[in-house]
């Protein structure tokens, strides 16, 4: 067993020497780089707890527990948000002003003071660009503005929230236009800013793209809120689904600077809502236009069509008349030529007729009387011959009916029943096979003098 050593620490004094070592050798502020793992933000308190942490291609370097007062986290974040467009939040990397400090109770802290909203933007800036060239590299940048956009966009899926003013400018807009224009539109609500937003929009454009065969168009509308919280619309997995998408999307998240990759990549960027309502409407405005155009050209060209056709029929009309009237005393003088030629035909094929007609009658006249003589003479020749072939045919046939009528008795049933055989029956039905017999069954045997009545014991179906 050890000795147990005469000269020892106590746990506070170990602490109270760290805490006067760190003060004295770490007395200054300093920059520190880290990415915020937590930001652990309690609005009770309005007290800020960050767990700060270094990572090397995904391994964890060093870790740290720091601390924003509530005084410094009010004007923290709001000069953060005002230059940056965002809140601070988890995942984020910052560039910070902190004082080490230690407490006994507390254990080690950083007690952060200030934020570089510029190295913030910085790194968003960065990380836009990287975003960007991956997107041309992949081919997206330019998919879905090749797309080709229909002339009447009248059904529109809508990526919004009921309560975004910019989402009600819209549809009051399409909706009263005074030209009487029909548009159809389907809300898919979904977060339109902060972490959640890439997940929440992606969401709704999947489940839009199931059904996409249904709309013209899909549109994107924040509006209202300038600048604040538009980082997700510069999240890869956001602007890679909408640089994919089938349909054409049209963008109105409602701001006019630093423009977005969804932006970008979208087919048509108008920047706020009320530009996009105007934008469909322009398209109903430049095919009524056009239509006009159209319509204009159709009844001129239809016009100047019926003046030539006019002067054609007029033209057509005079030659016709002309040529009628020619071939009219034409065919006038052949006919009138033709009906003497008739005339004199007649003539001489009625008198070849009258010839051929008498003739006809003297020969018909002499065959009457040829055949008044002989008439009698073949009546009763028919006559014996029909009853001797009548006679024959009655004789076979007696004798066919008598051949059938012993056959007929022999098949009779008593008949057989005579010779030995028995008739089978099952509920009063004759049995020919097994396949509707069991066990049990009950049947009745016809002989030919008497009936027996038997129950099936077994059956043999071979």
């Amino acid at each position: 067993m050890s000795e147990i050593p005469t000269k020892y620490y106590s746990l506070s004094q170990v602490a109270t020497s760290l805490q006067s070592v760190i003060r004295r050798e770490y007395s200054q502020y300093y920059w520190i780089k880290a990415e915020i793992s937590r930001l652990n933000f309690y609005p009770k308190s309005g007290h800020c707890y960050p767990d700060l942490v270094e990572k090397d291609h995904g391994k964890v370097m060093a870790q740290m527990r720091a601390i924003i007062w509530s005084r410094d986290y009010i004007r923290i974040n709001g000069d953060f948000v005002k230059k940056a467009g965002k809140a601070l939040g988890d995942g984020m990397e910052i560039l910070f002003k902190a004082k080490l400090e230690y407490s006994p109770t507390h254990g080690f802290s950083l007690m952060i003071v200030d934020i570089s909203a510029e190295f913030v933007l910085g790194q968003m800036a960065l990380d836009k660009k990287r975003t960007l060239e991956r997107l041309k590299k992949e081919g997206l940048f330019n998919k879905n503005k090749l797309l080709k956009f229909p002339v009447l966009p009248q059904r529109i899926a809508i990526i919004s929230v009921e309560t975004s003013k910019g989402f009600h400018d819209f549809i009051n807009i399409i909706d009263k236009n005074t030209r009487g224009y029909k548009f159809f539109w389907m809300l898919f609500p979904a977060l339109l800013q902060g972490d959640d937003a890439v997940q929440s929009i992606n969401k709704q454009l999947q489940q839009i793209s199931r059904i996409h065969h249904h709309f013209d168009m899909v549109a994107i509308i924040r509006g209202g809120g300038g600048d604040v919280g538009l980082s997700c619309y510069d999240h890869y997995d956001l602007a890679s689904e909408v640089a994919n998408f089938p349909i054409p999307v049209i963008s109105g998240i409602g701001h006019s600077t630093n423009e977005t990759l969804v932006e970008m990549v979208a087919h048509y960027n108008p920047i706020t809502p009320t530009d996009l309502a105007y934008f469909l409407q322009q398209k109903f405005d430049n095919l009524a236009v056009r239509i006009d155009e159209i319509q204009q050209t159709i009844i001129s060209e239809a016009n100047e069509t019926i003046k030539d056709n006019k002067r054609v029929l007029n033209d057509y009309s005079r030659i016709i008349n002309s040529e009628a009237l020619s071939s009219i005393e034409y065919q006038g003088n052949r006919l009138s030529r033709f009906g003497q030629v008739v005339q004199h035909s007649s003539l001489l094929l009625l008198e070849k007729q009258r010839s051929k007609l008498d003739l006809f009658i003297y020969n018909m006249r002499a065959n009457s009387s040829r055949l008044i003589l002989e008439g009698p003479q073949k009546v009763v020749s028919l006559e014996n011959r029909l009853r001797h072939s009548v006679g024959s045919v009655v004789s076979q046939n007696r004798m066919d009916i008598s051949h059938f009528e012993e056959k007929i008795q022999l098949m009779k049933p008593e008949n057989l029943l005579k010779k030995g055989y028995s008739l089978t029956l099952h509920k009063g039905k004759p049995i020919s096979d097994t396949n509707n017999l069991k066990e049990g069954d009950v049947l009745q045997t016809q002989l030919h003098k008497g009936k027996i009545e038997s129950t099936i014991t077994k059956i043999d179906k071979r």
